[in-house]
């Protein structure tokens, strides 16, 4: 028997693997115990307050211990009856429903038999009377099989899995790279969706994770995917801030200061669902937008406005979906051979112009606010890639939007996005110092010194155009007053072009239809509703990608 030609395997594990991520909605998720028989002071000091949930067990007795200091004798707190629910027992399976998933906050103190009786209050726990401890937390990488593969019961570790999406699915943008202070960890995508040098724009990335190694913070550019990627700066800003607040750069690289974030009084997608506990919190668990009732989809949030306050900062945490990546790549492929002929089209529209398609597109994620009882629209974030959640930040004028609550809306295209956390912050800027950094050194594949280049927004381009071509860059790390921490974000600037061998004749009649600037939408949920239909022909795929 042949074997099937490389382009139908390939399209059957395209079509299989972005089928299988509509089920990460309805799915179940797994965590996984870490249990501690020893060493008790390290571990719990490293858990910090990660975890919520700290539970005693005194034999069949349970207790929550809050307010927890330890040392390297005794654990202590305040002891307490504990009232809520507790998910974990040892006999139970690891996997847990959305309504469980306060799980894998919880951490588990089992005592020895003979251990001294507890009392209600202030105690101290000797670490000599501690049996293990039990510390719950997400398997990821069970999870991520789980509603990749978990339909047709096919087990694949994440790193398989995410390789996989990468070189299948990812349309790409420059990756980027921070070295952590142990290893050099992904960080990101770069000024995703500027598919052409008309379309070039600035971005700021936060880098949370990066710290300081040899007296430098260092970082890579890479290009990992078959495009071109040119990008003309590479700079580094650091804010030197006091340690009770938190700063963001809005799209326009403009410092902004949170200190209070406030969730929202209400919050509902368009078809009324209660999004509250969905966005409460950076945790993965992620509005869709993908309501099938709805192209465009949406929510709208209400937030109560402080007395005098002048400016509002909506604060939000999200990505676009690999679904999106995918839906992209599969509109290209209409084109067929003359992709690269439409792509040099595209190059020569004005600016303004084809920004204008992208908007029309709904491909942003777009926020509203409501002014005397019509949607003015604030601002739009462009796209950040699929593979790494990032934090935004929209200022808002108040003095435009009067009175006691502020209305929001936050719209996309059908399944365009994912988003993790909704905050608005009232706190006023204030003046905070500032630093503006060119890499000390840019050197890339083959020791090519780019530094020059990146230096400044001048037309002078590090290139980087075959796939596996890295930049690393050195920064130096001005000094932090005593009180103060320093967070860094990565500006850059660039565009990039994609590399694609499609062959056959332009679905014409397909191609039109993307005339309508709403079709793109329309079309998204319509695959997705077809897709859904489909679970039956998986298995098939599966055969033939095999």
């Amino acid at each position: 028997m042949r074997n099937p030609p490389d382009s139908i395997v390939k399209k059957g594990w395209v079509y299989f693997l972005s089928t299988l991520m509509l089920f990460h909605a309805v799915s179940c998720t797994y965590f996984e115990t870490a249990i501690v028989s020893r060493g008790f002071e390290k571990s719990i000091n490293d858990i910090g307050e990660i975890y919520k949930h700290f539970i005693v067990h005194d034999g069949y007795a349970m207790y929550s211990l809050n307010k927890i200091t330890v040392d390297s004798t005794n654990i202590s707190g305040n002891l307490t009856a504990f009232t809520e629910d507790v998910f974990y027992t040892k006999q139970r399976s690891e996997r847990y429903a959305k309504y469980e998933k306060e799980i894998i906050n919880e951490v588990h103190i089992y005592l020895q038999r003979n251990a001294e009786p507890l009392q209600f209050g202030e105690v101290t726990i000797p670490l000599a009377d501690i049996n293990e401890l039990r510390i719950i937390d997400q398997d990821s990488g069970r999870t991520t099989a789980s509603y990749v593969f978990g339909t047709i019961g096919v087990v694949l570790g994440s790193l398989v899995v995410l390789s996989i999406l990468a070189l299948l699915l990812k349309s790409s943008c420059p990756y980027v790279y921070v070295n952590n202070g142990e290893a050099y960890i992904f960080t990101g995508e770069t000024f995703g969706g500027a598919i052409g040098e008309n379309l070039a724009r600035d971005d700021y990335m936060p880098l949370p994770a990066i710290k300081v190694v040899d007296g430098n913070y260092q970082l890579l550019i890479s290009n990992e995917l078959k495009e071109r990627q040119y990008t003309d700066v590479a700079e580094l800003i650091l804010v030197n801030h006091p340690e009770d607040q938190k700063v963001l750069l809005d799209k326009n690289g403009q410092v902004q200061v949170l200190r209070e974030p406030q969730s929202p009084v209400e919050v509902h997608s368009y078809a009324g669902e209660n999004l509250s506990s969905v966005l409460a919190e950076s945790d993965n668990d992620v509005y869709l937008f993908n309501e099938e009732d709805y192209s465009e989809n949406g929510l709208v949030a209400n937030f109560k406005k402080p007395a005098n306050a002048e400016v509002g900062k909506l604060v939000l945490k999200g990505k676009n979906s690999l679904w999106f990546d995918y839906l992209f790549g599969e509109f290209l492929q209409k084109f067929g051979s003359t992709h690269d002929a439409f792509m040099e089209k595209q190059s020569e529209i004005p600016s303004s112009e084809r920004m204008q398609r992208v908007l029309d597109n709904n491909f942003p994620l777009s926020v509203y606010a409501k002014q005397n009882g019509e949607w003015q629209l604030v601002d739009y974030l462009l796209t950040v890639g699929p593979l790494a959640a990032r934090e935004f930040v929209v200022p808002i004028d108040l003095a435009k939007f009067p009175g006691e609550d502020l209305e929001i809306k936050i719209e996309t295209g059908f399944m365009f996005w994912e988003l993790d956390q909704l905050a608005m912050d009232f706190t006023e800027n204030t003046a905070l110092e500032t630093f503006h950094l060119q890499a000390l050194t840019a050197f890339g594949t083959g020791q090519e010194d780019w530094t020059a280049a990146l230096e400044k927004a001048d037309g002078q381009y590090m290139a980087q155009e075959i796939a596996g071509e890295v930049t690393e860059l050195r920064f130096a790390v001005p000094p932090v007053a005593d009180g103060q921490i320093q967070s860094a974000f990565l500006h850059t600037r660039g565009y990039y072009e994609l590399i694609r061998e499609f062959t056959g004749a332009p679905q014409l009649s397909e191609l039109n239809k993307f005339r309508d600037p709403a079709y793109f939408s329309a079309f998204s949920r319509a695959r997705y509703l077809q897709v859904l239909d489909k679970e039956e022909d998986i298995e098939n795929l599966v055969q033939v990608a095999n």
